[in-house]
């Protein structure tokens, strides 16, 4: 799984235990060792875009944020 670029979400209930869970994950020693994380391309996305809705306005959203990732116009 030590791809190029990693886009990862987090979704959060309002309790703080998602945020704090990604920011756990984020620090680990074992993330930080993957190959685009050092190359500093890892993208936070919308969970609410990304995961949640599907369909083709969130495909749409999805597609603007890769577009702006990758900087294509």
């Amino acid at each position: 799984m030590d791809g190029d670029r990693i886009f990862h979400f987090t979704w959060d209930k309002g309790d703080g235990e998602g945020d704090a869970l990604a920011e756990d994950v984020l620090s680990d020693p074992l993330w930080k060792s993957l190959s685009a994380v050092r190359a500093g391309r890892v993208h936070a996305v919308s969970d609410a875009i990304w995961n949640t809705p599907g369909g083709i306005l969130a495909a749409r959203l999805m597609l603007d944020d890769i577009a702006r990732i990758y900087g294509v116009e």
